[in-house]
């Protein structure tokens, strides 16, 4: 619920002007107490008693609370509106300085076909969707024309490692470019590690480049959800993590890899398994990634799909596990609660915002571009409608004033969506108009019966109630020091 300023219901249903040390702000019950948030992502949780002290506006500012209440912004005459400013443009990106991220599908060719995939793959020995040298080229040629000084390669697929020459290019021409251009560059390889072996790893860590799989828990529910059309699908992603971390153990400079986990109706009740698996390898990062009823997923929704209240159920699970452990000395976090948590503890978005077309985009076999993956995901179903340009042939300039663009930063914003915008946590979500657009047929979606919404808000009731404990707290605020990994 959200308070405003001017005018309050009272109990008896009426409304009232409201006193003035009332500032606008959201508001949830949230186990026994509420929790008030505004639109510069302050926040604090207070006694029902308390809510309606701060409502009756009985809570004066030598108070400790009340003092609490002037310095987050709550006190309507006491507003520091330079403050706010700041706030409000670091959370709403308006000094956001282009696109940082760019995932190119170097091919689409794959050799697993994965129960969830809806990434519209081909054969392993259909080249025709490999991306050429030339496509490359000018797909690292756009990128570079953006004005942020950070920027991320991601390697997709298909499985990106079978146009491996492309991969190789891509990595040593942006080197080359950045000689002039100076700014910071991260390469990520997305893969299933079935082609990876030790002249590959080698090459790529000395060029900096990360690596990220899927692991999607023990072998037997990995290989409910991941079939292989040749190699050892499990296996493949064990011995792939492992030889990274062999060389990390000998000095090599390359980060821990990640493993992520795309939740299916098969991994519901297994949460520890999965967590304790990736902690048991020495892996840092958990990533609980949730399935959506997208693309070919959306097909097969009946079989592997859950309920909203399944997933966060789920979820509590793995992150209460993982709370456990680091409380034994584990060092591991969930990637998902670290993103909201910096968001609810310092503010802004950080490196990966919702904000598809200025802040990533994404980049097809063919040039295509696409306001982010998702976006393309759906172009591979049939779908173009995210689709802004191509490389080679557009200007950045020209995809960042492209009416797909605007349309998809106004649905993704708090306050378009009417519930959203009176929403307690609408300081720290993201609205995803791709997935709106594919399951509600809007970029703007309902939010009562959107599958994103229902999860996410059981994700935050989750982390603001353990925030509350001051053992669980402190190992929630740990995770922060893994941003810049």
């Amino acid at each position: 619920m959200r308070a405003e300023p001017s005018r309050l219901t009272s109990p008896s249903g009426t409304l009232e002007a409201a006193p003035r040390r009332v500032a606008a702000h959201a508001a949830r019950v949230l186990g026994g107490g509420v929790l008030v948030t505004n639109d510069a992502g302050d926040w604090s949780v207070l006694s029902g008693a308390d809510y309606g002290r701060y409502l009756a506006g009985a809570i004066p500012d030598e108070d400790p609370l009340g003092a609490e209440l002037v310095r987050k912004d709550f006190v309507r005459e006491r507003l520091d509106f330079p403050r706010l400013g700041d706030a409000l443009v670091s959370r709403h990106l308006l000094d956001w300085p282009g696109p940082s991220v760019h995932t190119l599908v170097v091919t689409r060719r794959c050799n697993y076909k994965c129960v969830y995939c809806h990434a519209s793959v081909v054969g392993p020995d259909d080249a025709s969707t490999d991306m050429s040298v030339e496509t490359a080229r000018a797909c690292v040629d756009l990128a570079f024309q953006s004005r942020n000084p950070e920027l991320t390669f991601e390697f997709q697929g298909g499985e990106p490692l079978l146009n491996w020459p492309v991969v190789k290019f891509i990595v040593e021409y942006a080197l080359l470019k950045n000689r002039a251009a100076g700014k910071t560059l991260h390469f990520g390889l997305i893969s299933n590690f079935s082609l990876l072996d030790e002249a590959k790893a080698d090459w790529l860590i000395a060029r900096g480049v990360s690596f990220c799989t899927s692991l999607d828990g023990p072998a037997d529910l990995h290989e409910k959800n991941r079939v292989a059309l040749t190699g050892g699908r499990h296996a493949d992603a064990v011995n792939g993590i492992k030889m990274i971390l062999a060389k990390r153990a000998v000095g090599a400079k390359v980060d821990v890899p990640n493993a992520i986990c795309t939740v299916t109706r098969h991994s519901l009740g297994r949460a520890r398994e999965i967590v304790d698996q990736l902690v048991d390898l020495g892996l840092e990062r958990v990533q609980l990634g949730p399935l959506d009823p997208v693309g070919f997923a959306r097909r097969s929704w009946d079989a592997i799909g859950y309920t909203d209240a399944e997933y966060v159920r789920f979820y509590v699970e793995a992150l209460d596990h993982l709370i456990a452990l680091n409380k034994r000395g584990v060092k591991a976090y969930e990637k998902m609660a670290m993103i909201l948590l910096i968001r609810v503890q310092e503010g802004g978005h950080w490196r990966f915002p919702n904000a598809d077309g200025i802040a990533r985009l994404a980049y097809d076999w063919d040039g295509s571009v696409y306001t982010g993956e998702d976006g393309r995901l759906l172009a591979a179903e049939g779908d173009d409608f995210f689709k802004i340009g191509r490389a080679g042939e557009s200007r950045l300039s020209d995809l960042l004033d492209h009416p797909t663009v605007r349309a998809s930063l106004y649905a993704a914003m708090p306050w378009s969506q009417p519930m959203c915008a009176q929403c307690a946590y609408g300081p720290y979500c993201t609205v995803q108009p791709v997935f709106n657009h594919e399951t509600q047929g809007g970029l703007f979606g309902q939010m009562p019966t959107n599958h994103w919404c229902g999860k996410i808000m059981g994700i935050f009731d989750a982390l603001f109630t353990r925030l509350q404990d001051p053992e669980a707290r402190k190992v929630l605020e740990s995770w922060l020091e893994y941003k810049d990994r």
